[in-house]
């Protein structure tokens, strides 16, 4: 693939200049590399701006990298080769602010440490990421269906926490056993398979819900409602996962300050795990295109797969 947007086309061949000049040539190609595919992520994702990559968005790349085979060789790439292109993505972070080309700084994940493991000659990183057994844990500390609903569909459905503030009822279509989301990140639509497992527990919450509103007279289509009948916000969403994972006496989770992206990042892992391809969990988790008829394909997969 090649770069396509003339902004971008011109990012890539100033700083691949820049950093020939200040580093080898051998060098300055690795570098540059690094540099075009987060270009070509961006153009991909629909952001046409360094100015407009969020936190949000740098975390989708940082994702992406984490789970994207080895370009040589098999499995994904190491948490040091993470790190090196975090840091070449500092190096065009302050080329562009230097060239007075951008107004701030990309908002780019400090590096993680790596640390030895004793039991392997390699090195290894233990990423905020959930076992299924802990996931099991969490989800049995949960005391009501709307904390095992924000589990069903961060988890279960590895949907963002925007998208879970965003969701609306009807967006979850329990005869087919999917949800469709329709404000999911560049406006795309993300049509996602659901197990029957979780989807019975979004038929529990549901029924709640329903209850909920008749009382509240708000009529506020959000699926997850507060009790006085308005809508939660994804900051509120995540407290209250922190607030199951406290429930759970667990010092290890505690110390893994888990958030509603950890479930999200668990279940890719989890996917992977399996045997489930990148393309699939890429598609999945809504980083690409994904064709509508090609999801109750991917129902059948993931129809009876998780039970907790």
């Amino acid at each position: 693939m090649t770069l396509k947007t003339t902004y971008y086309i011109n990012i890539q061949k100033d700083f691949t200049t820049h950093i020939r000049a200040t580093k080898s040539i051998k060098s300055g190609d690795h570098y540059s590399a690094q540099v075009e595919e987060f270009l070509l992520f961006l153009e991909q994702q629909q952001v046409k701006h360094l100015e407009k990559v969020t936190n949000e968005i740098m975390g989708e790349y940082y994702h992406y990298l984490s789970y994207r085979p080895k370009k040589r060789g098999e499995g994904k790439i190491s948490q040091r080769t993470l790190n090196d292109n975090m840091s070449t993505l500092r190096m065009l972070s302050k080329r562009m602010l230097e060239g007075r080309q951008t107004t701030k700084a990309l908002p780019i994940p400090a590096n993680v440490k790596i640390e030895s493991d004793d039991t392997k000659s390699e090195f290894s990183l233990v990423r905020e990421i959930l076992t299924t057994d802990e996931v099991k844990q969490v989800f049995k500390s949960c005391t009501t269906n709307i904390e095992k609903a924000i589990i069903a569909l961060a988890y279960g459905c590895g949907m963002r926490r925007s998208e879970l503030a965003d969701l609306l009822d009807f967006q979850i279509n329990y005869s087919k056993g999917i949800v469709t989301v329709t404000k999911a990140k560049n406006n795309k639509t993300r049509t996602i398979p659901i197990s029957d497992f979780f989807l019975n527990v979004l038929r529990e919450y549901s029924i709640e819900r329903m209850k909920l509103q008749k009382w509240t007279k708000t009529g506020d289509p959000h699926f997850f409602i507060k009790p006085n009948g308005r809508a939660y916000t994804g900051g509120s969403l995540n407290r209250m996962l922190k607030k199951v994972i406290e429930r759970t006496n667990s010092e290890e989770l505690k110390a893994k300050k888990i958030t509603l992206h950890c479930l999200r990042h668990s279940i890719a892992t989890h996917l992977l795990d399996a045997g489930q391809t990148y393309d699939y969990v890429r598609q999945f988790l809504g980083h690409s295109f994904v064709d509508t008829s090609s999801i109750y394909a991917k129902r059948r997969k993931i129809k009876n797969y998780y039970s907790i």
